[in-house]
């Protein structure tokens, strides 16, 4: 069995939760006006389609009176969604937790742990998220806890930092003890979508990797194997044809891609030869001649500098 857990907002959602006039559409807009991120439907529905058991969890900190319009949006999408977890801000201002309207590490952490130690060591998972909150703090921490190099203490550290609330640390702490430890999480995709440093994401050890675009990630997941090949162009389709990508663009991603090890060359250039990729296919292949074996050093950290992460400026 395998598990997908994504955030929605910036992830999922092309939603704009940085300003107030942002925020304010997201709450009135219907379903049908919601836009995605590019390629993030055709990305889920082909990993659905590629295993048809898999699970998908999605996690949200948007509120919990948007639960129908969501739902509603993900029904139009096509997707078929086990869990919708949406956080209950309403809640958070009655008992007077001004600080939990805006904290995400003290609401996505928990819940995610909580969850985990439901399920069977057996269950591994593939991370969804980006960079306009703390995902890949989340998501690296709970990884860790999960196969056992977050230890307790470590994992308080993390909820520390996040000056996180002490019923919200207590949760993700009495979870944890739950959790049978495995090498459960395959990979964490972080969407940048911010600008970002990649250096930041460096300090977490490798734990995460930052995508430009969901065709990066359709990458990796066709040489993990959790996608088809046709799976996969299908998502560089989409992604490119919903950010009304040119050939040059397309090429850069691919470029990218393997220069930092989220593909081979091979892989990446037998993907390129798609009948159906026939406009951008010279222009990704020179792309990737150009990298001449070339790629990006591995990380030199081997544990993550939780405090870094939080401090990069």
């Amino acid at each position: 069995m395998h598990v997908f857990r994504w955030d929605l907002d910036k992830t999922y959602l092309d939603t704009d939760i940085d300003s107030v006039r942002g925020l304010l559409r997201a709450a009135v807009q219907t379903a049908r006006e919601k836009r995605n991120v590019p390629g993030s439907a055709a990305l889920v529905r082909a990993l659905q389609q590629h295993d048809p058991e898999a699970r998908v969890f999605v996690l949200s900190g948007s509120p919990t009176q948007m639960r129908s319009v969501l739902e509603e949006k993900l029904a139009l999408d096509g997707l078929h969604v086990d869990q919708l977890v949406l956080k209950d801000n309403l809640g958070n201002l009655r008992r007077g937790r001004l600080r939990a309207v805006r904290d995400q590490l003290g609401y996505k952490l928990p819940n995610l742990l909580v969850a985990r130690a439901r399920e069977d060591r057996s269950v591994s998972e593939t991370l969804f998220g980006d960079d306009s909150e703390v995902d890949a703090l989340v998501y690296a921490a709970y990884a860790g806890v999960i196969d056992g190099s977050v230890d307790r203490d470590t994992l308080a550290h993390v909820l520390t930092l996040g000056n996180v609330y002490s019923d919200a640390r207590d949760t993700a702490l009495e979870a944890a003890g739950r959790i049978a430890q495995a090498d459960a999480v395959e990979d964490i995709f972080i969407r940048v979508e911010k600008g970002v440093p990649l250096a930041r994401f460096d300090l977490l050890a490798g734990r995460v990797t930052p995508v430009f675009s969901w065709l990066q990630a359709a990458l990796a997941l066709d040489r993990r194997g959790r996608l088809s090949r046709a799976h996969t162009v299908d998502v560089i389709r989409a992604c490119a044809d919903e950010a009304s990508l040119a050939g040059g663009a397309i090429a850069g991603l691919f470029q990218d891609a393997v220069r930092r090890g989220i593909t081979t060359a091979d892989d990446a250039g037998a993907i390129a030869r798609d009948p159906s990729l026939s406009a951008a296919r010279d222009n990704i292949l020179r792309a990737i001649d150009r990298l001449a074996g070339t790629r990006d050093p591995a990380p030199s950290r081997t544990t993550p500098d939780w405090a870094g992460f939080v401090r990069y400026r």
